[in-house]
């Protein structure tokens, strides 16, 4: 579980894992947050100046008195469902899995312990200093400005980390490496 906030460099990570690891004979599928998002109807996502109609139903980013808050309606939360079930659900039918995580609340926390249970799960802390992260935010041009802010303060609140890895100070590799060392 590759967990930080947006713009940490996980998918990058879970990327150089993936090669790594692929290199060394072991199939790992990577499995990610975006990946459900992306597949709802624009319709049901309001994200910065996209407002989707009906989105209240599913998740809205917006911001909110200078800071970016999340609601997640009846759909977002069942899409969670499904994304947490199908990492759950690819572990038990035997594949190896890296997921590129955001965990931005005590309920969906307390929702992966359930869906996690009797796996063996390995939680990196995927961390950069607020100001590199904000830079590399604005220079990606495709993320919600103060998204990452947002979550800077919420994201590691309740995973125990076996692993820790800063993307600025760390290259792709090296926080490779460092994952890989706590296998």
């Amino acid at each position: 579980m590759l967990n930080g906030t947006s713009s940490a460099g996980k998918t990058t990570l879970a990327a150089t894992l993936q090669a790594r690891l692929t290199a060394s004979g072991e199939c790992w599928v990577v499995i990610g947050l975006d990946d459900i998002f992306q597949k709802l109807p624009p319709a049901w996502i309001t994200m910065g100046d996209w407002v989707g109609e009906h989105a209240e139903a599913g998740i809205v980013f917006e911001l909110v008195d200078g800071e970016v808050q999340r609601r997640v309606g009846p759909i977002g939360t069942a899409a969670l469902a499904a994304y947490r079930t199908s990492v759950g659900g690819a572990a038990r039918a035997g594949l190896n899995v890296l997921v590129d995580e955001v965990l931005l609340s005590e309920e969906d926390w307390a929702a992966w312990q359930v869906e996690l249970a009797g796996l063996d799960v390995l939680w990196v802390r995927v961390d950069i200093e607020l100001d590199a992260l904000e830079a590399r935010e604005r220079a990606r041009g495709d993320r919600m400005l103060g998204l990452a802010r947002s979550q800077y303060e919420v994201v590691h609140v309740h995973p125990p980390y076996t692993a820790r890895v800063d993307t600025d100070a760390m290259t792709p590799d090296e926080a490779a490496d460092a994952v890989l060392a706590a296998l």
